[in-house]
């Protein structure tokens, strides 16, 4: 069994580890984090992480955050393992990039392709022919429908709708339980139903 180390302490910091050691194929040795507020995660110990070398091969990037987790991403070349939990389901076609978390009841369609650095959370569906791109994070039970593409670093909120053939731009942020009937430009916040454009930045 292969050791690991995760960097993130915070809720998807504890996913992670019980993602990670449900599938037994990695042993998580240090949870690292900037500012801790806790000792142990399912007793991994935790630790601030003040310029130390990393004493794993392999990382597990588990910052909510997607600016901060590409952030993190960008300072260790390591290696970085997809984790996909053994409730997931996939179908043949998919493919899922390095560094990404697929969690429990997660279904992929025919055709689903997921960047790296991904955080696809508890019960979220993607429809058939779903591009999603690096460092998005698609909250616990979002359905994206058929023909779908998500860009860069978007986050999708908890139980989001995404009606077909709709494009999402790069750095967006849709709010929980949104309607998304529509294409949505880059570094925009959008939220409702149907989601309309609340911020741009």
């Amino acid at each position: 069994m292969k050791e690991i180390s995760l960097y993130g302490a915070g809720g998807h910091g504890h996913a992670a580890v019980a993602l990670i050691k449900s599938l037994g194929d990695y042993q998580p040795v240090v949870v690292y984090d900037d500012n801790p507020n806790t000792e142990y995660i399912l007793k991994v110990p935790v630790k601030r992480f003040e310029d130390q070398s990393l004493t794993t091969d392999s990382l597990c990037v588990t910052i909510g955050n997607n600016r901060n987790r590409k952030k993190i991403v960008s300072q260790f070349d390591m290696e970085y393992p997809t984790f996909i939990h053994e409730s997931a389901l996939l179908y043949p076609s998919v493919k899922v990039d390095k560094g990404t978390l697929v969690h429990p009841g997660v279904v992929l369609d025919a055709e689903v392709n997921i960047g790296k650095f991904c955080i696809i959370n508890n019960h979220a569906t993607l429809s058939h022919n779903v591009t999603i791109g690096d460092y998005v994070h698609i909250a616990i039970q979002a359905a994206i429908a058929g023909g779908v593409t998500i860009g860069e670093g978007t986050l999708i909120g908890a139980g989001s709708i995404i009606l077909p053939e709709v494009t999402i731009g790069k750095w967006v942020i849709i709010g929980a339980g949104s309607v998304v009937t529509k294409d949505i430009p880059d570094n925009v916040i959008a939220y409702g139903n149907p989601a309309l454009i609340k911020k741009h930045f």
